[in-house]
């Protein structure tokens, strides 16, 4: 109802009496309805939710804090075999995404024990930690999924930040300190569960958290070379006596994004030119390339970005960076490739490109024997089987991008069509494959010196 007004006629002459009851029977009302289309209305409805309007504002985009998004695994990857195991923690939760899981509950108080300790050491008090986690909580909180927050109120969302990066730097400490993994308040078997779960991507902290509490506990850049060594040590395996931290880097968004940072190295993009190569490879594996002359060897810096081939006439050979198989490659690899594609990181999938390209050259457990012997993969997981059925499960339903390695991938396909060294290799093989027939061709050769010589001498005499 839009419009009410009242329309008077003109009275009739008389007393004032007879003009009021003739007003008041004269009178009318109109009342104007405006029936809405319906139809127009749902369009312009659609069209506003697209292109916005003037209500439209900084707060109301995906980015409402100005720290880096903790997202959930993506949904295109949770119907992965054994989800829940690649996933979700089994021992510790850390944030807001699992903490109320009910067979997570043994550690929290573990997680009490390990704070404690970490405070005792600390330049500050509790109350003091606390209250700086409080002090920036509303940035904090926006990091994680609203449905996860909302369930807790600002202080026991701080609450919960604290114990969990105070447990997680003690864990850390005692981790990469020679001699202070007895102070961890469970057994040794249970801190290699423990580690694979401060890498998953719904387990993460606010890198912020960390820096918090790190600058009360170490001095100067001994909080972040600690870090450094935990993650140096997940990859490679093995703890470094010493590593340099860099300043001026742009800080991570947690721990996992700091993981992935340090397995792509500080190597150029593998991405390469357009328009390179056929799009296309006619090899198959490892032993087909090896078939066809080329070689594998460890890349020097053992970064993911870090592959490339040369070709030397028949021979060729293709570098490849390091990697070490065990139980917990595959969810460390699943965790990774599905922080690339969540919409909150930068088109970047170089993890995935990268596990996809080893995908390619790994079909049957000779291939994955291959590269152990060429000392490029170490198998700490068990038969070469499952190493080339791990690699097949991880890269299912994967896209990797078109342009990742497509030089490399020119260069080999060129190599490998290349027939002369196809046979020369073969024949190489065939006959030169083991010590005792390299021995035995050097007799013969030797054999043949020797009977040609005797030949010579006994047409040509040396009194001659």
């Amino acid at each position: 109802m839009e419009i009410v007004r009242k329309e008077t006629g003109q009275a009739r002459e008389g007393s004032d009496h007879q003009f009021a009851i003739a007003s008041k029977q004269r009178e009318k009302t109109r009342i104007d309805i405006v029936v809405e289309d319906n139809a127009s209305s749902s369009r312009e409805k659609r069209f506003k939710s697209v292109m916005g309007g003037p209500e439209d504002s900084e707060s109301s985009q995906l980015s409402e804090t100005k720290l880096p998004r903790i997202p959930k695994v993506p949904q295109m990857l949770l119907n992965t075999k054994d989800f829940k195991k690649q996933f979700e923690p089994r021992v510790v939760s850390v944030g807001p995404y699992h903490h109320h899981k009910q067979e997570l509950k043994a550690a929290e108080m573990l997680k009490r024990q390990m704070t404690k300790q970490f405070i005792r050491d600390c330049s500050q008090g509790i109350e003091v930690l606390y209250n700086k986690i409080v002090s920036e909580i509303s940035e904090l909180k926006n990091c994680y999924n609203k449905n996860a927050t909302k369930k807790y109120n600002d202080e026991d969302l701080a609450w919960m930040m604290l114990v969990d990066g105070c447990s997680l730097l003690h864990y850390i400490h005692c981790y990469t300190t020679e001699g202070k993994s007895k102070d961890l308040p469970f057994k040794h078997q249970i801190a290699a569960f423990v580690q694979q779960d401060l890498l998953l991507l719904e387990n993460q902290l606010p890198f912020r958290v960390l820096e918090l509490l790190l600058e009360s506990r170490f001095k100067g850049n001994e909080g972040m070379e600690m870090i450094e060594k935990f993650i140096h040590f997940t990859i490679k395996g093995w703890m470094p006596s010493k590593v340099t931290c860099d300043p001026n880097e742009e800080k991570p968004s947690h721990l996992l994004d700091l993981l992935r940072r340090r397995f792509l190295g500080d190597q150029k993009s593998c991405k390469t030119e357009s328009g390179k190569g056929e799009g296309w490879n006619s090899y198959r594996n490892v032993n087909e390339l090896k078939a066809a002359g080329i070689r594998f060897r460890p890349a020097k810096s053992g970064s993911l970005r870090d592959i490339s081939f040369k070709s030397y006439f028949f021979c060729g050979f293709l570098n490849l960076p390091e990697i070490t198989i065990d139980d917990s490659t595959k969810a460390r690899f699943l965790n990774l490739i599905a922080y690339e594609l969540c919409p909150e990181v930068p088109n970047d999938s170089e993890v995935t490109s990268y596990i996809c390209f080893l995908d390619s050259l790994i079909d049957e457990p000779s291939d994955v024997k291959e590269l152990r012997r060429q000392h490029v993969l170490r198998n700490f997981l068990g038969s070469d089987e499952e190493v080339a059925t791990l690699f097949n499960e991880i890269t299912t339903d994967l896209v990797p991008d078109s342009e990742a390695y497509k030089d490399v991938k020119a260069k080999i396909q060129k190599h490998y069509k290349n027939e002369v060294s196809t046979w020369m290799t073969e024949g190489l093989h065939s006959h030169f494959s083991s010590p005792w027939t390299i021995l035995a061709f050097l007799g013969a050769v030797l054999a043949l010196f020797f009977g040609g010589l005797q030949t010579y001498y006994t047409v040509f005499p040396r009194g001659n």
